[in-house]
């Protein structure tokens, strides 16, 4: 892969949290879904590597239970970028980190037949009950009755030692980090489309409007063909 603008990237490290960031694609009117429920047809090839770039920097990668229905892939990097991340004193792979209150998961997903690590599964008991016996043998099941992003972050960094932590959605756990104001960077693609469906979501979906941060500030912004990459730094 040639020297990509992410490839070297610093980040501050918060007093007693992890640092979390955010990386979404969204269409020029801000959707991050092309009809309804349907996997977005919104990145390209690009950005499909650029995802990988960043995740190289993150201890794990968390996503909600929606998401990993829709992608039921294991949040990793390609292989040619675990050197770097070796280089960096990380694992391999990071960890994926899965949000499910239903434990509605496709065991035969290659998210637990390809897995080079186990996931984890952070669900409700009524959705551990529902995860088949296969998944529980390949993943580490979490239990919490409510989890809410503080809570999820503690036990990320006391059990599993992740100091970076990286969010993907869907709309809706991106809305509870930002709300609980534990969101640090945001990368946000932006994709030359439109898709104009008033009830396809957006970037965060959440009851209340979001308390207004202290400041955002533009770190860089990138362009590869007509897609942007932009990199944000939010302070709360």
């Amino acid at each position: 892969m040639h020297h990509h603008f992410y490839q070297e990237l610093t980040f501050p490290y918060p007093a007693h949290r992890p640092f979390i960031a955010c990386n979404m694609v969204t269409s020029l009117d801000g959707k991050v879904t092309a009809d309804g429920t349907q996997p977005s047809s919104l990145g390209s090839s690009f950005d499909l590597k650029t995802m990988g770039v960043i995740r190289s920097h993150f201890d794990a990668v968390l996503a909600g239970g929606n998401t990993i229905r829709l992608h039921p892939y294991y949040l990793g990097v390609p292989v040619e970028l675990e050197g770097s991340r070796q280089g960096r004193g990380l694992a391999r792979q990071p960890l994926t980190v899965l949000l499910t209150q239903s434990g509605n998961l496709d065991p035969f997903s290659s998210l637990f037949t390809k897995a080079p690590r186990p996931p984890i599964i952070i669900t409700s008991t009524a959705g551990a009950q529902n995860l088949t016996s296969s998944i529980q043998g390949q993943s580490k099941i979490e239990i919490m009755e409510n989890p809410d992003p503080q809570s999820i972050t503690t036990l990320l960094q006391t059990k599993y030692a992740v100091k970076r932590l990286l969010v993907e959605g869907g709309p809706s756990v991106n809305y509870q980090f930002m709300q609980a104001k534990l969101m640090d960077d945001l990368f946000l693609t932006l994709h030359p489309s439109l898709i104009g469906k008033r009830t396809d979501l957006s970037l965060s979906a959440g009851d209340h409007v979001l308390e207004k941060a202290h400041d955002i500030q533009l770190i860089s912004v990138n362009r590869e063909g007509n897609e942007l990459f932009l990199h944000y730094r939010i302070t709360w």
